[in-house]
C-alpha cells in the first residue's frame, strides 16, 4: 500500500484523522461516540482502514461498475483511488473523508438537498 492521508468527517465535524506512511497506520480520534467513530475499538492496521474505504465506494460486484469506473475516470477498483474522487459519500449518512490539501465543507460534497 502506498502512503495515504484523509480525515474522516461527519458533516462538518472532524472524527478521525488517518495516515499510512511505510505501511504503518496512525490514527487520531476526534470522537469517541461508538456511532460515528469508523475505527472505534481495536487495533486499526491495513486492512481496516482498506475495509474502510472499499464501504464507502460502490460494491465491486456490481453490474455496472465498469460504467461507474469509467465514469470516475479510473481504470481499476482501487478503493482509495475511488474515495479521492467522491470523498466516499452516501446517500444514508453524513460522513465523508477530506483529504489533505483541500478546502471543502460538507456542503461542497454533499448528495441530498439540505439537512
Amino acid at each position: 500500500m502506498e502512503d495515504y492521508a484523509f480525515t474522516v468527517m461527519n458533516k462538518d465535524r472532524k472524527i478521525t484523522d488517518v495516515e499510512i506512511r511505510n505501511n504503518k497506520v496512525s490514527v487520531i480520534k476526534y470522537s469517541m461516540q461508538m456511532d460515528e467513530q469508523p475505527f472505534y475499538g481495536g487495533p486499526v492496521d491495513l486492512e481496516r482502514v482498506y475495509l474502510f474505504l472499499e464501504s464507502r465506494c460502490m460494491d465491486r460486484n456490481r453490474d455496472c461498475l465498469d460504467e461507474y469506473l469509467d465514469w470516475l475516470g479510473l481504470d481499476e477498483y482501487n478503493p482509495y483511488k475511488i474515495v479521492k474522487k467522491t470523498h466516499g459519500v452516501m446517500w444514508e449518512d453524513f460522513f465523508w473523508l477530506r483529504f489533505p490539501g483541500e478546502d471543502i465543507t460538507w456542503k461542497d460534497v454533499r448528495i441530498r438537498g439540505a439537512d
